[in-house]
């Protein structure tokens, strides 16, 4: 069985795989899914430092330590 890691643990040049978000908040629960961030949804992790770029699709987001740290994800 695959382990799930919060995306801040994962280094940069990786796919992952979107298994769940935290709902810390509900504000940044609704910022995320508007962006594409979904259970089962693939992502590339562009950058790591000063902030979180991810590629969804043909789509390239930026998100700072505290709403990327709710993204829950397996390799």
């Amino acid at each position: 069985m695959a382990y799930s890691v919060p995306i801040v643990r994962c280094k940069k040049d990786t796919m992952v795989y979107v298994v769940r978000l935290l709902s810390a908040s509900g504000g940044h629960l609704r910022k995320l899914t508007a962006l594409g961030v979904l259970p089962g949804v693939k992502i590339e992790i562009l950058q790591t430092y000063p902030a979180y770029v991810l590629k969804i699709g043909y789509t390239q987001i930026a998100l700072d330590y505290n709403l990327a740290k709710n993204i829950i994800v397996t390799p």
